[in-house]
């Protein structure tokens, strides 16, 4: 299947251009003197340019900062410059400088500006009336207004990019004052700049000494109140080092940490000894006469088991025995009360010690607290006094700052180029305008050419839809008779001798060839790019002239946005749903197809309107039932909805075997066909053609179609005689009728 051109035919565009070439040359010719005239009649303007840099930090001879701070970002210091360079009191300085009220090449109404001053201050002089001194200084200030509009207009200031260089501009008739403009603009530039931190500078020292003067008074006020507060308070000082309420404290806390710490050890000490006993404390293992002892008892009560192996206790020897025992145990035990007595001691006086610092402490701190209930308010009169000696102080540091910096510093404006005498004219350009002039005086004349054939954007012959789309002509369906109209939803059956039905069976033919050697198309698919082309009736009578032929064919209503084919084959019983139920489940497909009144042809309608018709569309049960159809029938024909707009028309283009696009000449227009071409080709649809509609054979383009309907229908009055065929169209007005 051939692909829709997108290309541009060039040959289509030269014949455009051929044909209306003396309108082009007309428009260009026109053009072009009008330019070299206002060229030529132009006064030459020249252009005098000098160079500014500017630093954001401007040197510094002192290390002090400025009263004016320099911005920082960029764009913003730039943008800044260029506001200042541009401003009325810059320029009325260099007007003043210059004296350009008196050129004539700068004021142009010279002559009568002073003709006007002369008779004003005539009438002043004259009068002696206070008004007429207001009224001439009114013109004076009008003048003024006039002359700073006339210097902005031809000053140009421009920022050049990712630098801080300034371009100054300045166009005039004179190349001498244009010249002049930009050189005192910048030298007045940079003066002012330098005047304007010398008066910011005189403005803050003058500000800053009544400021240091109030610092001065408000620091020896709170001085005096300070020293009046702590005689009275007898408060010497609230450092610790120097205040002995505070060292007695911070001794006593001291000895009191160290005192609790030992009572603690001892306490523990005490209650081991208490509990557990004092015989395995290291000061009892560690003791020399304890470890005597329990060795000369250990010695002795081996000696008195080795004799009672031989003898009774009642023995002699063994009683002596038993009685060392006995002493050197009590020894023991004796020795070691004496150690258990002296840890009960010394806890007994660490508790007493810490009993007593802790008095003392309670004491300090009581004095302690009475001596903060007095300093609180020495506190606040002593932030106040080093608040006001730090305000005095930086005040007078930057008083002495300004002092030393006036005069000293160095402006951050560099001149990089003083403007030269301009030898060329800036303005006009005449060789650039000239070349201008035909440029532009060409496109305008193709421009109009184009306008007037392109205004229109439908498709005006059957050969631009056959080359430029690539969709094949499967039939023309002529405009229909006056006397048909009413009939064309079943003209092919009523009248088959008619123009009408006969194109309308050449079109079946056409489609029949084009698929014989595939074994024909069964599913087809007709739709149009947009509303009132005449689908529904082509849909119709080309399913009548199937089943005419011999084959079993369905028609679908398909279109479930605005379905029209159950009016053109109603139902005579009851109602029983169309293809919407169908695909919802809620009927069988034997309920909604009906015969009509034509043998072996079938009809399903519509059925209800759906909220979602592409989803119900791309369903699998359409494509089941259909498949379920081609078995039954030998051709499906679907009236699907316009394809402009909805997704219908590819979901039911991806489920037939054809698709046959019914177009209008002059009414179907060229970016709807492409658009359609290109979504069949995306979604691999086959598009058979094109059936073109109510071909208006009196009044389109003479070809071999025109010469055939008029020769075949007229000349042998084949069907419908001699009548002259209708300037409107019928084909396809029932769908008008409801679009509108």
């Amino acid at each position: 299947m051939p692909q829709a051109d997108d290309e541009l035919d060039l040959r289509d565009y030269l014949d455009v251009l051929i044909r209306r070439k003396w309108l082009i040359c007309s428009v260009m010719f026109g053009f072009f003197v009008t330019v070299f005239i206002v060229t030529l009649a132009m006064t030459p303007i020249y252009k005098a340019t000098g160079r500014l840099e500017f630093n954001m930090q401007p040197p510094k001879v002192t290390k002090f900062e400025d009263m004016v701070v320099p911005q920082t970002q960029t764009r913003e210091f730039m943008n800044t410059q260029s506001k200042l360079l541009t401003s009325d009191s810059l320029a009325w300085r260099v007007i003043e400088t210059l004296d350009l009220v008196n050129n004539p090449d700068f004021n142009t109404n010279l002559e009568g500006m002073g003709f006007l001053a002369a008779i004003s201050g005539a009438l002043g002089a004259m009068s002696g009336q206070p008004g007429a001194a207001s009224e001439a200084g009114g013109v004076a200030a009008e003048v003024q207004q006039r002359l700073l509009k006339v210097f902005r207009e031809n000053l140009e200031v421009k920022a050049e990019r990712d630098t801080t260089i300034l371009n100054l501009a300045f166009s005039s008739p004179n190349p001498a004052l244009a010249r002049d403009v930009v050189n005192t603009l910048i030298r007045s530039f940079i003066s002012w700049q330098m005047d304007m931190k010398v008066g910011a500078a005189g403005l803050a020292n003058e500000q800053l000494q009544k400021q240091v003067e109030l610092a001065r008074m408000r620091l020896e006020k709170s001085e005096a109140e300070l020293n009046s507060f702590a005689q009275k308070a007898g408060i010497v000082s609230l450092d610790s080092r120097m205040n002995l309420v505070y060292k007695q404290l911070e001794e006593i806390n001291t000895a009191l940490a160290v005192v609790h710490a030992q009572r603690l050890s001892k306490e523990a000490l005490h209650n081991q000894a208490r509990e557990a006993g004092v015989s395995a404390m290291p000061v009892v293992i560690n003791n020399e006469l304890i470890q005597q002892l329990r060795e000369q008892h250990v010695l002795l009560v081996s000696q008195y088991e080795d004799l009672l192996v031989v003898f009774k206790p009642d023995y002699p020897e063994a009683k002596r025995l038993k009685a060392k025992i006995d002493d050197v145990s009590a020894r023991i035990a004796g020795e070691e009360n004496r150690i258990l007595q002296g840890i009960r001691n010394d806890y007994l006086a660490a508790m007493k010690n810490e009993e007593g610092l802790r008095k003392q402490a309670e004491v300090a701190t009581s004095q302690a607290l009475e001596l903060n209930d007095r300093a609180t308010q020495f506190k606040i009169l002593e932030r106040e006094v080093e608040t006001n000696k730090e305000i005095h102080q930086s005040l007078l540091q930057r008083v002495k700052e300004i002092d030393a910096t006036v005069g000293a510093d160095i402006s951050n404006i560099q001149v990089v180029d003083h403007s030269l005498l301009p030898v060329k004219p800036d303005t006009p350009k005449i060789r650039r305008n000239l070349l201008l002039a035909i440029g532009i005086g060409l496109m305008l004349g193709i421009s109009a050419a184009f306008l007037l054939e392109f205004l229109d954007n439908t498709v005006k012959s059957m050969d631009e839809i056959s080359d430029r789309f690539g969709i094949p002509i499967l039939g023309v369906i002529p405009e229909a008779e006056e006397q048909f109209r009413d009939r064309l939803d079943h003209l092919v059956t009523t009248e088959p001798r008619a123009g009408f039905s006969e194109a309308i069976r050449t079109a079946r033919v056409s489609i029949q060839l084009s698929t014989a050697a595939e074994g024909g198309t069964k599913k087809l698919l007709v739709t149009s790019t947009t509303e009132g082309e005449g689908k529904s009736t082509i849909a119709a009578n080309m399913g009548q002239a199937f089943a005419a032929a011999g084959d079993k064919v369905l028609i679908i209503d398909a279109d479930l946005r605005r379905p029209w084919l159950h009016k053109v084959f109603p139902s005579s019983g009851p109602r029983t749903g169309g293809l919407s139920e169908l695909l919802i489940g809620t009927t069988t497909l034997e309920e909604v197809v009906r015969k009509t009144g034509q043998e072996n042809l079938y009809f399903m309608p519509a059925g209800l309107l759906p909220p979602n018709p592409a989803e119900l569309l791309a369903s699998k049960r359409m494509r089941q039932y259909l498949d379920e159809l081609g078995t039954t029938y030998d051709r499906i024909i679907i009236d699907g909805p316009p394809s402009v707009g909805f997704a219908d028309v590819l979901v039911l283009g991806s489920l037939v075997n054809g698709v046959i696009l019914v177009t209008t000449l002059g009414r179907t227009h060229r970016q709807a066909l492409r658009l359609f071409r290109r979504s069949l080709a995306n979604i691999n649809a086959r598009l058979l053609g094109t059936i073109v509609n109510r071909l208006d054979v009196q009044n389109r383009i003479g070809g071999y179609y025109t010469k055939y309907y008029k020769y075949y229908y007229h000349s042998y009055s084949y069907g419908v005689g001699q009548a002259e065929l209708p300037s409107e169209s019928a084909a396809g007005q029932t769908e008008e009728k409801r679009a509108s």
